[in-house]
């Protein structure tokens, strides 16, 4: 088969770790020339090498905090110069603060910035390029959480509700000009997100058996793998007839059982 994305230019925020270096790797093995963005200069020139090395195409430009408008205007800015197009973008940055001993209005404020404010100003300082050529993808990254919370994480959920939002807002928008626009829902997926919350450890991994036990129907927690192949269904024509979706992946949460049914069907039966 083809590669689904050859010759087209993606952006990925967050592809310094977790999902986001997930889908970055696989939209370069589809073809794509993929932007690496994130904080960690080292880990960002690392996956790019690593993805050269294996015969894709990436690209570092430096540390991309989506928290700062400039950071997000200069990744863009360089990505125009050199490519001169931007077919897709996905973004997967997100951080929550709530293990981060900040006061409550401190804590709020940034995961706000990140989670929101960032997705935002990075879609629309792409958005008019692909208005310009009347063709995009975009794949924003929301939360279970957002509306099917099995804990309470207000703010956090508060600004992936609103990424989920933007998605359908934007959808509407852009479809006569052949852009979409689509997002997922991820579920309990084992990424660094999760260091915030609970060190490394028996503790962690006691954790992620409880919540693949009673939470998740198919038992068990996701990985990055996981969120890279619906991400790249929405980034690539096999969704060609897609736009405004908020897709969960989430092993079943969101779609089959609220949480903790599963765990009594499983005492019942």
């Amino acid at each position: 088969m083809e590669k689904m994305l050859k010759d087209q230019i993606a952006i990925v925020a967050g592809a310094t770790s977790g999902m986001g270096e997930a889908v970055a790797r696989l939209y370069a093995q589809e073809g794509a020339a993929v932007i690496i963005g994130g904080r960690s200069e080292k880990k960002g020139k690392r996956i790019a090498e690593e993805i050269t090395a294996a015969g894709g195409v990436a690209r570092y430009y430096g540390s991309m905090d989506i928290s700062r408008k400039e950071d997000i205007d200069a990744m863009v800015d360089q990505t125009l110069a050199e490519f001169g197009q931007i077919d897709i973008l996905s973004v997967f940055a997100g951080q929550t603060f709530d293990g981060a001993g900040l006061d409550p209005d401190t804590a709020y404020r940034k995961t706000m910035t990140v989670n929101m404010d960032g997705t935002y100003n990075l879609v629309f300082k792409v958005i008019p390029h692909m208005k310009e050529r009347k063709s995009g993808k975009v794949i924003l990254c929301s939360s279970n959480g957002a509306f099917n919370p099995t804990t309470p994480a207000y703010s956090y959920h508060m600004a992936k509700a609103a990424c989920e939002s933007l998605t359908v807002n934007l959808a509407m928008e852009c479809a006569p000009l052949g852009i979409r626009v689509n997002c997922i829902k991820p579920g309990p997926i084992m990424t660094p997100f999760w260091d915030e919350l609970d060190p490394e450890g028996n503790k962690r991994q006691a954790l992620f058996s409880g919540i693949a036990g009673t939470e998740v129907p198919l038992a068990r927690m996701g990985t990055p793998e996981d969120v890279a192949g619906p991400a790249l269904f929405f980034a690539s024509e096999l969704s060609s007839y897609v736009t405004g979706l908020c897709m969960y992946v989430a092993g079943g949460m969101g779609y089959i059982y609220a949480h903790g049914q599963s765990f009594i069907l499983k005492n019942l039966t």
